[in-house]
């Protein structure tokens, strides 16, 4: 599937349009290298211990470490699944919520009056093929409208190919409504999978594997369907994901608590999203 480039500041009108009909667009060149590897370098530090003590709940490992059903590696960085909302704690991977190209881009498709939420390092442990997570939508957990006003961005920090568990997804399925979610065995907790979705040879059909090098990145639509598959390699995937909405939505029952939206650009609105006066340091729902 062709897909336009990136301007300097903010997308082109033929990478909107591929938004609008396809649910996502590849972005390029979102980090630059020498935020790559300050991102990496630091998060690696924070894999190993270097955090606040009262934060460790935020560094999480596979089911599979986390269980016993693996040996732990000697490196604790290859365990990992995710850090979650760093930003809560550790003023350099704060900096992602507030990247200037990424914010353009983003401004591109719902306007440039922008919350940030879920900050997460995620991670595919090399040489662990079961690590998926199943095509689900991440609109499943928004609590707040329009949907059309979100946009989930996906930054890579390593080279993602199908082999070590790069974002595939399913163009156009962001037209569908938000369907049935449930939680599998063997899956991450909260890592829910749409019913009836993953392994059906229609959809499967019609799936596109991204491919990308570290410092390009997706923006997708909430409703798409995506997944990830597991590390068949030895090489690390390491991805930053963040979430935004337009600060005009508005919440339709009681917002997650973990969210912690953040104004990042232009302003907030009376009755509309609102940013978390005293987020948490540990993690909790």
């Amino acid at each position: 599937m062709p897909h336009p480039s990136a301007p300097a500041a903010g997308l082109s009108s033929d990478q909107i349009e591929h938004y609008r009909t396809h649910g996502f667009v590849i972005v390029p060149k979102l980090l630059r290298p020498e935020e790559v590897e300050r991102y990496r370098a630091r998060a690696a530090q924070i894999a190993r211990g270097d955090h606040p003590e009262q934060a460790a709940s935020r560094i999480m490992r596979d089911i599979r470490f986390a269980k016993g059903l693996l040996p732990v590696p000697a490196d604790p960085e290859h365990a990992l699944w995710k850090i979650m909302n760093p930003d809560r704690f550790d003023p350099c991977l704060a900096e992602c919520l507030r990247l200037p190209r990424l914010l353009d881009a983003v401004a591109s498709l719902i306007g440039g009056d922008l919350l940030a939420f879920l900050l997460q390092f995620i991670y595919k442990p090399p040489g662990v093929a079961e690590a998926i997570h199943p095509f689900h939508q991440d609109g499943v957990f928004f609590r707040f409208e329009p949907h059309d006003a979100i946009v989930g961005a996906w930054l890579a920090l390593d080279p993602v190919d199908a082999d070590n568990g790069t974002l595939c997804v399913v163009p156009g399925s962001h037209r569908l409504p938000v369907t049935d979610h449930r939680q599998v065995p063997g899956v991450n907790k909260d890592s829910l999978a749409a019913s009836s979705v993953e392994g059906d040879a229609e959809v499967l059909a019609k799936a596109f594997y991204v491919e990308i090098p570290p410092g390009d990145g997706v923006l997708f639509h909430p409703h798409l369907y995506h997944r990830t598959g597991g590390n068949r390699t030895q090489r690390h995937r390491r991805v930053i994901t963040i979430h935004f909405a337009a600060a005009t939505c508005r919440p339709t029952a009681e917002i997650i608590r973990e969210f912690g939206f953040t104004s990042v650009r232009g302003r907030t609105y009376e009755g509309c999203l609102q940013p978390l006066a005293s987020p948490d340091i540990g993690f909790r729902l």
